[in-house]
């Protein structure tokens, strides 16, 4: 039996005391009526992860702000992140979805349609993923799945691959032990497998953030921790290497710029995301970018 925690001692403020703490505080609320309609929709705590950078470091608790900050500020912030989020869940849902059909496409022409039930191909974790793949099969909601179940016929792993999520294709894809396959599997991406494997667990993480609507321009992403790729130059000039820097938002994006145009040349989203950044130069070190992003030539030839 666990022990019981203690019971927190702050009560639970109304929306118009939690106003009047935010101007206590420091806070500059221009419009209270305006406040107390975000205060209702968005989490008083939600939105402090937006404001915590304006408050004052030491005290006593009081989480006093710093001259100037503003609650308007703190909106236009929270829309600016929400607005990234939504960017790289268009970009990471079209790689999603052409890493299922290249990872089903390798491993079906080199082990046939049940290639996913081949021990051989696959190490230590190939029992976990199985017992993975029962639980999915023990649903049956899936019409992929359902049509050979109902037969009682082993899924083909062109079938299986649309109802893997992004973090099961990612221990699929490591599970696989020969580096050829793998290799295969992330030919068309133009990366080597190592650092393409290591990607696509640093999305998946991504992902996340953003189907749970968290804060992310400022995150510090250190769980799916990137392997930077040593190849090509083009690419690896462009990133980010020193402590701190290379785990911020910024790499992600120049990596999603990579694939994107390799993915989804026509789409206009390496234009979009670029727009978005130039409307917040205040919170680019911050995000990771170094202070010469624009000259790079990944950024810059969106501009031309």
């Amino acid at each position: 039996m666990t022990t019981p925690r203690k019971v927190p001692e702050k009560p639970a403020l109304t929306i118009d005391e939690q106003v009047a703490q935010l101007q206590r505080r420091g806070m500059r609320i221009a419009d209270e009526v305006r406040a107390r309609h975000y205060l209702g929709h968005l989490n008083y705590y939600r939105l402090r992860g937006y404001w915590m950078r304006d408050e004052l470091p030491g005290g006593n608790g009081d989480h006093a702000f710093r001259p100037g900050t503003d609650f308007d500020a703190v909106i236009e912030l929270y829309d600016f992140d929400r607005r990234l989020r939504l960017e790289l869940n268009d970009a990471i849902e079209r790689i999603e979805v052409s890493l299922r059909t290249r990872w089903a496409f390798v491993l079906g022409h080199a082990a046939g349609p049940a290639a996913h039930r081949q021990e051989r191909l696959f190490n230590e974790r190939h029992a976990r993923l199985l017992a993975k793949l029962e639980t999915l099969y023990a649903d049956r909601s899936e019409i992929f799945l359902s049509r050979y179940l109902d037969r009682d016929e082993e899924p083909p792993v062109w079938a299986l691959c649309e109802v893997l999520s992004l973090g099961d294709l990612s221990k699929w894809l490591r599970s696989i032990r020969d580096h050829k396959i793998r290799q295969q599997i992330a030919e068309p991406f133009g990366l080597a497998e190592t650092p393409f494997c290591s990607f696509v667990e640093h999305l998946a993480y991504v992902r996340n953030v953003c189907a749970h609507h968290s804060r992310l321009w400022n995150r510090k992403l250190v769980v799916g921790t990137l392997a930077l790729p040593k190849k090509p130059e083009a690419l690896r000039a462009q990133l980010q290497t020193t402590t701190g820097p290379k785990d911020r938002i910024y790499n992600t994006l120049v990596l999603l710029l990579w694939l994107m145009a390799r993915v989804s040349p026509a789409s206009e989203w390496r234009q979009r995301i670029r727009a978005l950044v130039l409307e917040r130069p205040d919170l680019w070190n911050e995000m990771g970018f170094p202070p010469d992003w624009r000259s790079f030539e990944m950024w810059r030839e969106l501009a031309e």
